[in-house]
């Protein structure tokens, strides 16, 4: 069986993407083939391509999450079969027509949830799980960076939990913010002065998203002693106290977010979808930043 993969063989902007056929290798034990319906993208994806981030050797590939079909398994099996629809992590990547996907990354798709919203889920939803896994109990939370895909479900997570949750955001997303349950405030100058004007009290915690200096400044100022500071941006800050947050693949956290997104008690935002093969057009917008929810390849 052949695939199409999003290969970079050198860094560089989004000129330096190429739909390339592969032929698959036999099916590893332990393994399901998947036909490939919707992948998401992540800052993560893009910043790799730049070499910002530089995760693997190249040439490399791309994409964490995914949502398809089963068209193949390794072995007998009594909890999957052929024609099965799922979602997940990937194995290697995601952004190509067909792929190969442990059977423990695997979780159903529930019916009631498209397929633009069924590959935009893993990744984001464990990193957010991740996050408060990591964060421990806290009352107070500030979520710098809050309208992007991990910030959203986060935000909503967290009010589950029963956190008052104040998040940062562009200007032309603060109604977002707002519907998701967050108190919204605006990044840029002032940001310090407006997070003491809103939450006159000290934050048990704060997320950064972005990992620019005015962030890590506002939770310095704004975070009380011993209280949880972290970065799920991959760069290197100026201040130590803020720890570093690498998403930890679990089913259960996965679960949990898709079970609410399919009975309505978590917003799930896809602001843009891109056929597969205009891949450097969303990978260009994707490094723009300043977006609402998840942006989103699809797959014929």
């Amino acid at each position: 069986m052949k695939t199409t993969v999003l290969i970079a063989h050198e860094y560089g902007q989004p000129e330096v993407l190429n739909l390339e056929s592969h032929s698959l290798p036999t099916l590893a034990s332990g393994m399901a083939r998947i036909q490939v319906k919707a992948a998401g993208i992540n800052p993560i994806d893009a910043r790799r391509m730049t070499g910002e981030f530089k995760h693997a050797q190249l040439p490399q590939t791309f994409g964490t999450e995914f949502a398809g079909v089963i068209v193949e398994l390794a072995d007998a099996n009594t909890t999957w079969k052929i024609g099965d629809e799922v979602l997940g992590s990937g194995g290697s990547f995601t952004h190509a027509t067909v792929i190969d996907v442990p059977l423990e990354n695997l979780i159903r798709k529930p019916q009631n949830i498209e397929w633009n919203i069924a590959g935009s889920l893993a990744g984001a939803a464990q990193t957010a799980m991740t996050i408060l896994d990591e964060m421990g109990p806290a009352q107070s939370l500030l979520v710098h960076g809050g309208s992007g895909g991990v910030g959203s479900i986060l935000i909503q997570l967290a009010i589950e939990k029963g956190m008052n949750v104040v998040a940062t955001a562009s200007e032309k997303n603060q109604q977002h913010l707002q519907a998701l349950g967050a108190t919204p405030v605006v990044y840029g100058e002032g940001l310090i002065q407006r997070l003491h004007s809103i939450h006159p009290e000290k934050f048990d915690a704060s997320i950064d998203m972005s990992g620019n200096e005015d962030a890590t400044q506002a939770s310095l100022a704004t975070v009380k002693s011993g209280g949880f500071m972290g970065s799920i941006a991959g760069r290197k800050l100026s201040s130590s106290q803020i720890r570093p947050v690498w998403v930890k693949r679990n089913i259960n956290n996965l679960q949990h977010v898709v079970d609410g997104v399919a009975d309505g008690r978590f917003d799930w935002s896809v602001s843009r979808e891109y056929p597969f093969e205009n891949a450097q057009e969303a990978y260009t917008d994707v490094l723009t930043g300043h977006t609402k929810g998840k942006s989103v390849l699809v797959f014929q």
